[in-house]
């Protein structure tokens, strides 16, 4: 067993035998209100109707939400569209640490609806990768907790005039289609040994690996700033030269 997976799962041995289906109560589902606390946990609902959930509003304190999570242990945490970075003291409460990041491998961190259109990227799409367990107090716990083993991913074709708008709309809805994606073979294989071996191997098979450069928030306030100095109309930037969309849809 890898150091990488032992970081990641080693705390997780209570839940290995835990039945998962429709009934499931211990699975808990983390996202934020841009996606997550509406079309995001509606469709998780959808699949697990007694699940629970957790939403962090950005610019929020976090301390109550470690604080939840911690209440019990959960046999899975699937972290969907989620900028909330767990803490090294969160994951022995996690069971098996699943996060749907809204990018493919090449952009770890944030940027995910502006990168591939500055940097002219031919694909853009969406990854299923396990959480790592970051060292305590370790500076920058989101560029190890991002580096997890990857899973999967789903790509689409990117258009040379594709728009911030579109790819952002694009991205949202491969995020959706990968959870459900996840959440039917959550309940085939319906234990978490038997989701956890599944996923080993698939992330084992796939050969994908995670870029070096990681994008913080910063970073990409720094890119965006700059670009819209040198290029006001460039397709990546948004309505009204705000970084954030509201949802396109709620269907």
């Amino acid at each position: 067993m890898s150091h990488q997976r032992e970081s990641t799962h080693n705390s997780n041995q209570h839940a290995m035998h835990s039945k998962i289906d429709q009934h499931s109560r211990n699975i808990l589902f983390f996202g934020d209100p841009q996606l997550g606390s509406h079309r995001g946990w509606q469709r998780f609902l959808t699949y697990f109707p007694n699940a629970e959930h957790l939403i962090w509003n950005k610019g929020t304190p976090k301390a109550p939400l470690h604080q939840a999570l911690r209440q019990k242990h959960w046999d899975i945490t699937i972290s969907f569209y989620n900028d909330f970075i767990f803490e090294h003291d969160d994951f022995p409460f996690l069971g098996l640490p699943l996060n749907l990041h809204p990018a493919l491998p090449t952009i770890r961190g944030v940027g995910h609806d502006h990168i591939p259109l500055i940097e002219g990227h031919p694909e853009h799409g969406g990854t299923l990768h396990y959480l790592q367990q970051p060292p305590r107090l370790w500076q920058n716990a989101a560029d190890v907790i991002d580096n997890g083993r990857v899973i999967r991913t789903r790509k689409r074709e990117l258009s040379p005039l594709t728009n911030y708008a579109e790819i952002r709309s694009a991205n949202q809805e491969i995020m959706l289609e990968m959870l459900s994606e996840l959440c039917e073979q959550l309940l085939s294989w319906g234990s978490v040994e038997s989701v956890q071996q599944a996923l080993d191997v698939e992330a084992t098979e796939n050969g994908h690996s995670w870029g070096k450069r990681y994008i913080g928030h910063s970073e990409r306030d720094i890119i965006l700033n700059t670009l819209r100095l040198s290029d006001p109309n460039h397709r990546a930037l948004a309505i009204g030269n705000q970084t954030e969309l509201p949802l396109l849809s709620n269907a």
